[in-house]
């Protein structure tokens, strides 16, 4: 099943009770899809269950 990107937009919003004007669907949108393209990157790692969690990020 393929939903209209508004009426996804609208679902996510509506979980997480927040209301997004339509006006701002575009930018909403763009931002999903670049956080749907880095959660692809990183499912797509080949990591080796032997490697520690890292407990703190410093950048």
């Amino acid at each position: 099943m393929s939903l209209s990107e508004d009426t996804e937009i609208k679902i996510l919003a509506a979980a997480n009770r927040l209301v997004i004007p339509a006006e701002f669907h575009e930018g909403v949108r763009m931002n999903l899809d670049l956080l749907r393209s880095y959660a692809t990157l990183i499912e797509g790692m080949d990591l080796s269950d032997r490697l520690e969690p890292a407990f703190e990020y410093e950048p």
